[in-house]
């Protein structure tokens, strides 16, 4: 029985373009860093405090929701040929099957939820699913590199300049996923209304 998904697709949209909104907003603050003098002021300080917070509980959230949404989503076309089983998508993401199970995961709910001549139209998934891995790898070296850097000012300031392509990375897998949760959602939803009828 097909499910709809589209409530929880804007959750997922929403969530992945506030954690962009994020990454720009700690890129500025490096850039910020790399080219000021003095201290930072108080009130800028604050407001980072509270964009942290919002870090903390965005990206889990939107891990969260994607699964969520994911799950929901290959659900509702259980009958249809998938690759993986359904647990795998959550078991998908760990180290190294992360690598490619997810992609799959995707690319069958895709398959399975478009109507003929879109089926094999899934390069939107493809994009997604490499601008994904090089926001996710990029950003965990990037992460790694900060800190062995910290102590040289012009290794670090090189550091800085790579972590301001992270967010443009970001918001390419973003506008990818966006697609990929709006089209299977309305695939979905219209499978819904023509079952039900």
């Amino acid at each position: 029985m097909l499910q709809n998904v589209r409530g929880l697709g804007v959750a997922v949209i929403v969530s992945v373009w506030v954690v962009v909104a994020v990454d720009v907003v700690f890129a500025a603050w490096d850039w910020l860093f790399l080219f000021a003098v003095d201290e930072p002021d108080p009130v800028l300080s604050a407001l980072m405090d509270g964009v942290n917070a919002v870090w903390l509980v965005s990206g889990p959230a939107a891990v969260i929701l994607v699964v969520a949404w994911l799950w929901q989503a290959r659900s509702a076309v259980e009958g249809s040929p998938h690759r993986y089983g359904q647990r795998w998508v959550v078991w998908g993401w760990l180290p190294v099957v992360g690598l490619w199970v997810p992609r799959r995961v995707v690319a069958d709910v895709w398959a399975a939820s478009a109507p003929p001549p879109e089926r094999a139209r899934r390069s939107v998934v493809n994009w997604w699913w490499g601008l994904w891995l090089l926001y996710d790898l990029g950003t965990n070296a990037h992460f790694l590199v900060s800190i062995l850097a910290v102590s040289d000012p012009d290794t670090m300031r090189t550091v800085v300049r790579f972590g301001a392509v992270f967010p443009v990375v970001a918001a390419g897998a973003a506008a990818c996923l966006t697609v990929v949760v709006r089209r299977i959602s309305s695939w979905q939803d219209v499978s819904t209304v023509e079952r039900a009828a």
